[in-house]
């Protein structure tokens, strides 16, 4: 697939600053030839004036209101989102061909008009379950075209169309050393905790090589690492540093939030990376890349079966079916540029072994 093609376009994009995600973005539309204006979310300034210090201790000890200082926090972080964005929007000249907003709940209604009104076409993309963040409900209006990885959310608006989450296509090259078998981050979620501590126990009993990550909880709420093989941190370990501990494992681990059903990036982090799956989302073996001898499902087949399945080796994908799931090709869907492979739900009725 070429992208000279894109060479003379450009974009306005906004993407939450998580995990390094704005760089990364920036980085891959710019390696295929796209002129890219960021829009940015400054680091809040946590200032107070005078007058609202002293509404705040009035409230604070004449109501027993200890929340007015937060308000003024919240509204001050808005004011400075809305101020720095409409800036460099006002610095673009004419209009970009495209805009492309992830998490629009996150922007104001008034710099989500002023991009509408500095872009031929207006994108949306939520990659998080509707419910998750109902701000965005009230967003959707705003986009010409609006995309949702979790197929219940489509029925909210006529404008929603399905698409899968992506691998990052440009930061590919030669592989590294492998030192791990199997390898998991995520933040602390109770409700996937067991299921991760029962796995990691026998990853550990089995004599697996793991290398399992919870970020952002108190230790206390973990067992030891001693008794589970689960590491503890609150470094944020960004998307380029993730990339590297996948090139160097054998399986992702992926397990499902319960607040939606789509596909995470883990899914298509194994996809780009070449690594076998360990997955708890029986969604996956609906697409064209499920392969039995890549992915194994927890619920359909046996945990004890997990030592089988490692010694399996890795079944190559055919190129378009790995290249359909790259940045590239998510990109050419979304802005329907010409050249792009089609990315929607396959339902597999065969064994599921696509070779």
């Amino acid at each position: 697939m070429t992208h000279t093609d894109l060479g003379d376009k450009s974009i306005i994009i906004y993407i939450p600053d998580h995990v390094g995600l704005p760089d990364i973005f920036r980085e891959n539309l710019q390696s295929l030839g796209l002129t890219v204006y960021a829009l940015v979310t400054p680091n809040p300034k946590n200032r107070i004036s005078l007058k609202d210090t002293v509404l705040h201790n009035f409230r604070k000890i004449f109501k027993r209101d200890w929340t007015y200082k937060n308000k003024v926090f919240a509204k001050n972080r808005q004011h400075d989102i809305i101020q720095t964005n409409i800036k460099i929007l006002n610095k673009i000249r004419g209009k970009t061909d495209y805009a492309l907003i992830i998490r629009p709940d996150l922007l104001s209604d008034d710099v989500i008009k002023k991009v509408e009104n500095t872009t031929v076409k207006i994108i949306g993309y939520q990659w998080d379950g509707l419910d998750r963040f109902p701000a965005v409900y009230d967003k959707i209006r705003f986009f010409d075209q609006f995309f949702v990885f979790d197929k219940k959310d489509l029925a909210v608006d006529k404008r929603c169309k399905s698409i899968t989450n992506f691998y990052f296509d440009h930061l590919f090259g030669q592989e590294e050393i492998r030192n791990t078998d199997v390898y998991f981050i995520g933040s602390y979620v109770e409700s996937r905790m067991q299921i991760l501590t029962d796995l990691a126990v026998f990853f550990k009993d089995n004599n697996f090589i793991s290398d399992i990550n919870i970020i952002g909880r108190q230790k206390k709420h973990i067992l030891p690492p001693v008794v589970t093989g689960i590491n503890h941190s609150t470094e944020i370990i960004d998307f380029k540093k993730n990339y590297q501990h996948i090139k160097k494992t054998k399986a992702v681990l992926d397990l499902i939030d319960d607040a939606h059903t789509g596909l995470s990036f883990r899914v298509f982090e194994a996809i780009g990376f070449k690594k076998k799956l360990i997955t708890n989302n029986p969604e996956v073996a609906k697409y064209d890349f499920y392969n039995p001898n890549n992915i194994f499902v927890i619920g359909e087949r046996n945990i004890e079966d997990i030592k089988d399945f490692m010694q399996i080796p890795f079944e190559e994908l055919p190129e378009d079916i790995h290249r359909k799931y790259g940045f590239e090709n998510w990109l050419r869907n979304i802005l329907d540029i010409p050249e792009y492979i089609t990315i929607e739900e396959q339902h597999n009725h065969t064994d599921g072994n696509n070779k």
